[in-house]
């Protein structure tokens, strides 16, 4: 068998931690969870990180950048400002069992009293709500939104996504997919200067 080079090996203890994480959550992980997981000694995830800190913050880096980069690829796909930021509502809406926003939501809580992930959460936070921010400037430029601050705009919404996700997750069957889709879109309407029927179906013609 072919042996594995370091990274591999360093993304394989990651994905590992994540599913740990996932079943124990950030708090409740060791690094002998990891090990046992894995089949192997403490001595290899202390070879590839430092301590428990560093390894479970990277791990959320791992997982967390590989949501950023599907939201990314799935609203590069959508032609105008509007649909752009119509599928990035939708993607931020949980989906039953939705390990990665387990995930973003349990770094938060994490973050305080982990100064690794605390670095880490902000850093990636930051990214997802710039990936907004940019839809916003774009359709400004366009004309399909009128704002005078997409900065702001884009925290307050992003804001109401999180807050709504977290319901979701955390106390099920309070909001659905389609109600958290709804109520950004009611603010999007208000934030961007858009008609009361932006979102609604375009007629087939």
């Amino acid at each position: 068998m072919r042996r594995q080079t370091v990274d591999e090996r360093r993304t394989e203890i990651l994905q590992t931690t994540c599913e740990v994480v996932i079943e124990r959550g950030f708090a409740a992980t060791r690094i002998s969870d990891v090990a046992n997981k894995l089949g192997g000694s403490t001595g290899l995830s202390h070879y590839h990180f430092d301590n428990k800190e560093m390894l479970l913050a990277e791990a959320f880096k791992f997982a967390a950048r590989q949501d950023l980069e599907r939201v990314a690829k799935r609203v590069a796909e959508a032609s105008s400002a509007i649909a752009k930021l119509d599928r990035i509502f939708q993607l931020w809406a949980p989906e039953q069992d939705d390990y990665a926003w387990m995930l973003w939501i349990d770094s938060w809580g994490e973050a305080l009293r982990n100064e690794s992930m605390q670095e880490i959460s902000q850093e990636l936070d930051l990214q997802s709500k710039a990936q907004l921010e940019e839809i916003i400037r774009t359709g400004v430029t366009s004309k399909e939104f009128t704002c005078a601050d997409p900065a702001g705009a884009a925290w307050r919404l992003s804001a109401l996504a999180d807050g709504l996700a977290i319901q979701m997750v955390a106390h099920s069957g309070t909001i659905s997919r389609s109600g958290h889709r709804n109520h950004l879109r009611t603010a999007a309407i208000a934030e961007l200067g858009l008609k009361a029927t932006a979102f609604a179906p375009k007629p087939k013609r």
